[in-house]
């Protein structure tokens, strides 16, 4: 069962929804949301490193909203993990689609797909997959009706993929599970994780970089400031947040997030610029995706 959530919106021209991931998605998918902007841009954002990875699709709000983007089937991207926050300028008058995927979603839905040597940013899926998949997932996203429908569509999509058993590289799949564990516990480290793997660390290291994008180390620090900003969502003191999250004092915590954001722990936890950001701090539980 899931439930759509209409997120207020403190910017005109913003429709902002949220999907619950449940069921089948919720080892693949760790949050769904659906953004239509009726202005036109350009409209400054800035993404944080976040320790999914996020496929999006995007149309455009005319007559033919798909090749109003790219051509069909070339509408659909991948972003991977990110190094540190970007900036740009959103075009505006669009409908865009996001599912963060967990490192194990990523390789199950992908089809285990290195992901090494792509793009970080905005790659496209029709490299990854066969076009037709792309092409069959833009049609129905477009040919359904409001915001809400869309984001059905899209959720139906990837549970369908979720839940077809195909063929996957045992190395991808090992990476994703690694890479699980270092989502929910950052703590941990990389020799012990290549331990319960039943690799060694060099292994490790290297499907990761093969599989996931990055390294080890870069997606626990990933996972820690992430962690930083669920955490200061309850009311935690900063001090008791950087010992939770492991990293060795308070200062030692101020010198990552501001290496990875350009932001002190206090303004990155607290950034709401727009209601993009808004939705996926709801999305996911309290991080800081958008700013």
């Amino acid at each position: 069962m899931t439930s759509t959530i209409e997120l207020p919106s403190s910017a005109p021209g913003f429709q902002v929804r949220h999907l619950d991931v449940q069921g089948a998605l919720r080892d693949s998918v760790a949050a769904l949301i659906a953004v239509e902007v009726d202005g036109t841009g350009p409209i400054p954002l800035a993404i944080a490193p976040h320790e999914s990875l996020m496929l999006s699709v995007q149309f455009g709000r005319g007559a033919d909203p798909i090749e109003e983007k790219g051509e069909h089937g070339s509408n659909t991207s991948l972003t991977g993990i990110r190094h540190w926050t970007g900036t740009f300028n959103g075009a505006g008058d669009c409908v865009s689609l996001f599912a963060l995927l967990t490192p194990l979603g990523s390789v199950q839905l992908l089809d285990s797909q290195p992901l090494d040597s792509l793009p970080r940013i905005r790659a496209p899926v029709a490299a990854l997959l066969d076009r037709g998949l792309t092409r069959e997932l833009e049609s129905r996203i477009a040919l359904a009706d409001g915001l809400d429908a869309k984001l059905g569509s899209f959720a139906g999509w990837l549970e369908a993929r979720a839940t077809d058993r195909r063929r996957q590289s045992t190395a991808a799949l090992r990476a994703g599970r690694a890479a699980m564990r270092l989502r929910a516990e950052p703590n941990l480290g990389v020799d012990e994780i290549a331990a319960e793997q039943h690799v060694s660390r060099r292994q490790l290291e290297r499907d990761f970089r093969r599989w996931i994008g990055t390294s080890p180390r870069h997606f626990a620090q990933v996972a820690r400031v992430q962690h930083v900003s669920r955490l200061a969502r309850t009311g935690a003191p900063l001090a008791h947040i950087a010992a939770d999250v492991g990293f060795a004092d308070q200062a030692h915590m101020s010198r990552v997030v501001r290496e990875m954001t350009g932001l002190t722990p206090l303004h990155f936890v607290r950034s709401q610029r727009t209601p993009l950001a808004s939705g996926f701090r709801v999305a996911t539980g309290g991080g800081t995706v958008y700013l």
